[in-house]
């Protein structure tokens, strides 16, 4: 089975290091500070630049991102409008490649707003930000496309290779800070709860997916557990016995205070469970994030 990539940023990155385990992986995409480590990138403009020839019967792996989830626009309809376009294009190419399947990563912690209690793929979505109105738009562009496809509705992942420069990955970033007796950027509050996967996981559930043949399916990919920022900060504490000076800052963009993924369809489709817990991913990250900093 061929897997393509498009994207190689720190899903894009980690997902193809995992699932070359399995399958014949290539990565394309624009350059980025992963692209250098990965052995399978070609450059290649996934919407301007002409595929090659070998696509036929290859699952795509989208793991692009053109609006980023603290993004802002001034006219949101237009942007919206851009990426259709650009989807549409590329949804159309594929088709003419005879491609056997699309996964879209969407965003299961944002499109559904707030949830006190673990939420099903078929509630009510409910984006409040540019990025989470992008997601909802491909999805129901994709639906439409004619292609086969898996939307992955993608809780909080974490784990593996990630650069922190770009504020991204709050585990990481709170555990370099930590290391490097830095104060950290809080943006929002420390009771915000979110759904969080190590890497490993989210590659298994894909790879499930490959196995159990998976098609025309939304699901959601998660741990099915709640942890607040304070929970990892708590964590972080315990296991480094140092203690990080937090500077909260007000978010520009809408905030999600809670929420959870229900992940019982992709159990039933799949036989999926998580296997690295919030605890023990911690302490991977913490020891991984030594090493380099060493």
């Amino acid at each position: 089975m061929k897997l393509i990539f498009l994207g190689c940023g720190y899903l894009g990155y980690n997902l193809s290091e995992q699932l070359s385990k399995y399958y014949d992986v290539q990565v394309i995409g624009l350059d980025s500070p992963y692209t250098k480590l990965s052995n399978k990138f070609t450059y290649l403009d996934a919407f301007n630049d002409e595929f090659p020839n070998d696509f036929e019967d290859a699952i795509i792996v989208d793991t692009i991102t053109i609006v980023s989830n603290n993004s802002k626009s001034e006219n949101e309809e237009e942007k919206l409008l851009q990426l259709n376009k650009l989807y549409q294009n590329l949804f159309n190419k594929l088709k003419v490649k005879k491609i056997k399947k699309y996964y879209f990563l969407s965003s299961g912690g944002t499109i559904y707003g707030d949830s006190s209690t673990p939420i099903l793929e078929t509630a009510q979505l409910n984006p409040k930000t540019l990025y989470a109105k992008s997601k909802v738009m491909l999805e129901e562009l994709l639906a439409k496309s004619g292609l086969n496809y898996v939307v992955f509705r993608l809780s909080n992942p974490y784990g593996g290779y990630q650069v922190t420069d770009k504020k991204q990955g709050v585990i990481p970033i709170y555990i370099e800070r930590t290391l490097k007796n830095e104060e950290f950027e809080l943006w929002g509050t420390s009771h915000t709860v979110r759904d969080y996967i190590y890497i490993d996981d989210f590659a298994k559930a894909i790879h499930l997916c490959i196995e159990k043949d998976i098609s025309n399916e939304t699901l959601n990919i998660g741990s099915g557990v709640g942890s607040s920022l304070q929970d990892i900060f708590n964590e972080v504490e315990k296991d480094t016995q140092l203690k990080t000076k937090v500077k909260t800052i007000p978010s520009d963009v809408p905030i999600v205070e809670s929420i959870v993924l229900d992940i019982t369809k992709l159990k039933q489709l799949t036989g999926f469970e998580p296997k690295v817990s919030l605890s023990e991913g911690i302490k991977k990250e913490i020891q991984r994030i030594q090493e380099e900093l060493v």
